[in-house]
């Protein structure tokens, strides 16, 4: 069985996301450079469990097997492992979009009850 590097990988995405939030606090870095940041962070870690996701559901499905198999299992669990850290904050970014949404959903619901 593989070792996965879970708290180590999400201590260091934790500290550099809370040094970052130290950063915009001091005005050392504005708002939007920190979130082009993280969301450039989400994407590259989407893309690269995404597509090492794929490739490894199609080596499976076709019962290929190579001899590199497990160190790309392995970048795709780390790299999902940031993805999903990363979502988070993302998520609470824009937690505010989200319940606009549910608000508008139950006003137009009230609407139609009426």
């Amino acid at each position: 069985m593989q070792n996965y590097n879970f708290t180590f990988v999400s201590f260091l995405v934790l500290i550099t996301y809370f040094g970052s939030v130290f950063l915009v606090k001091f005005e050392k870095i504005d708002r939007v450079k920190q979130r082009r940041f993280w969301n450039t962070i989400l994407l590259a870690s989407f893309l690269i469990s995404g597509i090492l996701g794929l490739i490894l559901a199609f080596l499976i499905d076709q019962k290929l097997s190579i001899k590199w198999y497990l160190p790309m299992l392995w970048w795709h669990v780390e790299t999902g492992i940031i993805m999903a850290i990363v979502s988070i904050f993302h998520f609470f970014w824009h937690l505010k979009y989200f319940e606009g949404i549910c608000g508008k959903r139950k006003k137009y619901k009230a609407k139609l009850a009426h």
